[in-house]
């Protein structure tokens, strides 16, 4: 039988929501990121504000390894699963 093709398909992305509380994002900063660099000591709580007022979107990119992404615009051509307060 011949291989099948490899899958285009990529693997979605995790949007934090705006509505996302700050608690939960402290922890997800806690356990998902990891030494990616000196970061400010206010640093999380101003990306936090910024998603919260929805001036840019924070998301967690599986290819990506231990950091967070921030952007003005989502990837285009990925599925997007969204982070809330709520399981």
């Amino acid at each position: 039988m011949p291989n099948k093709p490899k899958s285009n398909k990529r693997e979605p992305i995790y949007l934090l929501s705006p509505e996302l509380k700050w608690s939960i994002f402290k922890e997800l900063q806690k356990r998902l990121v990891r030494d990616s660099g000196p970061v400010p000591v206010q640093g999380d709580k101003a990306l936090w504000q910024l998603n919260r007022d929805k001036r840019i979107y924070c998301w967690f990119d599986p290819l990506v390894k231990n950091d967070m992404r921030l952007g003005l615009e989502l990837p285009k051509n990925r599925a997007i699963k969204t982070i809330t307060n709520y399981a």
